[in-house]
């Protein structure tokens, strides 16, 4: 065993040999502090190994949880790592807590870890979601108790609530420090994915969005979800923005109630539930998340200004494409827009990157801009080129049978579409055609 000493600071992560005053990567005064550790030389040598698909499949638990089932891509994968972050209080421990109690009931030995709550809390908060399936939980911030707690009994999942607050007694950093969530997640990792043990971290997020802590931790993870939503409205969305073992950009739909989450199965009519008569502005999209087809709507006003510089303001839609989209819209109809504010939101707080959004985007504009009432019945979906030609998009045929399932009757599409009976499609070679449909 040979010592080593470095400096590391206790901010940023920021390694040296020698001791500093200021750091030079977050220019902090007097945070590098000193460290020492013990390098083992000595380690066994690992020989490459021949495998296959026989000797080692994949195997999947399935929660009967709909929506988190289809956000991890048909259940959850033995010894997959699992990063779940979102805002205080949005219900990531709510969640978690649901998951357990059904891995339990399944016959499965699990156990739950919290660093932040005391027993009496999670005690209270299990009876509220009325969970009968008991689990243990482990009260504790260390790491060695929960690193002996795994090594004494193997679990099929470990939830760890939060990675934030679990901490190494043998560095000199605080709790929730970058030197410290590496050191933490990487031990922690690594242990469990040697006994095959599937696990949950819960990650805290920053003002900016972003999971607290370092890039790495996403990277070291197998599965990155996002739970989003308005504390003040009982929808809750779960996003899966890393998959190794599903789709990506996947969707999942819960309301809070008293009892807990629950699945939303047919969020197409969460989001279109409340429209009525709609008025000019106001179109909808079918957007593909994932695998699934979800009806958005998409709403524009394009009041006159009262600046010198008209205002362009998007919600869910990329603003430097709103830009461009408006220019065409100017060229091609030779329609001026420079007297107008433009603003653009995707009702229910999604965020739509495909380009298909595009005609809706612009049936929007255009029909706020002309006062017209496209309705409630008509859905659009196309991309948009800078010549003003509709461009066709992926998955038009499910996109045109989610519409058709919802009762939609007329879809201006971009040509190729199929024919839908009982449904009007409408192809348009480009904004022109579409503006005549719309006046």
């Amino acid at each position: 065993m040979a010592k080593k000493t470095t400096f590391i600071c206790e901010v940023c992560g920021y390694e040296t040999f020698k001791w500093m005053g200021k750091c030079p990567r977050c220019t902090g005064w007097d945070t590098i502090k000193e460290f020492n550790f013990d390098k083992d030389d000595a380690h066994t040598r690992v020989k490459p190994v021949i495998i296959t698909d026989e000797e080692l499949p994949e195997e999947r638990i399935i929660l009967g949880i709909g929506e988190m089932d289809r956000v991890l891509g048909s259940g959850l994968t033995r010894g997959s790592s699992i990063l779940l972050g979102g805002d205080p209080g949005i219900g990531k421990t709510t969640l978690c807590f649901e998951i357990v109690s059904r891995m339990a009931g399944l016959g499965l030995e699990v156990l739950y870890v919290s660093g932040e709550e005391s027993l009496r809390q999670l005690s209270s908060r299990r009876k509220r979601l009325n969970l009968t399936n008991p689990f243990p939980i482990l009260n504790t911030n260390r790491l060695d108790d929960i690193l002996q707690a795994i090594t004494d009994k193997t679990y099929n999942m470990v939830v760890i609530d939060s990675i934030q607050s679990i901490y190494n007694s043998k560095l000199p950093m605080l709790p929730g420090s970058v030197s410290q969530i590496k050191d933490v997640s990487s031990r922690l990792i690594r242990e469990m994915k040697q006994t095959e043990t599937t696990h949950v971290f819960i990650g805290h997020v920053t003002k900016e969005g972003a999971i607290a802590g370092p890039k790495i931790l996403e990277h070291m993870v197998d599965t990155v979800l996002y739970f989003e939503g308005d504390k003040m409205l009982p929808y809750r969305m779960l996003r899966a923005i890393k998959n190794r073992f599903g789709p990506v950009d996947e969707i999942g739909i819960f309301q809070m109630q008293k009892e807990g989450l629950i699945s939303v199965e047919n969020p197409s009519e969460f989001f279109v539930s409340e429209r009525g008569d709609i008025g000019s502005g106001s179109t909808l999209f079918p957007h593909i998340t994932g695998s699934r087809p979800i009806i958005l709507e998409v709403q524009a006003i394009t009041p006159k200004t009262n600046f010198s510089i008209p205002r362009r303001l998007s919600l869910g839609y990329d603003l430097s494409r709103l830009f461009i989209l408006i220019a065409v819209l100017e060229k091609v109809l030779g329609r001026p827009f420079f007297d107008r504010d433009v603003y653009v939101n995707v009702t229910g707080g999604m965020k739509v990157g495909e380009t298909a959004i595009d005609l809706s985007v612009a049936a929007s504009i255009l029909s706020s801009y002309k006062d017209v009432n496209i309705g409630k019945d008509t859905a659009l979906f196309g991309e948009i080129g800078l010549t003003g030609e509709i461009r066709k998009t992926v998955n038009m045929d499910i996109r045109l049978r989610e519409c058709e399932r919802l009762g939609i009757t007329r879809v201006f599409c971009p040509r190729g579409a199929e024919r839908v009976a009982g449904m009007e499609v409408i192809p348009v070679k480009n904004v022109r055609e579409l503006f005549e449909h719309i006046a």
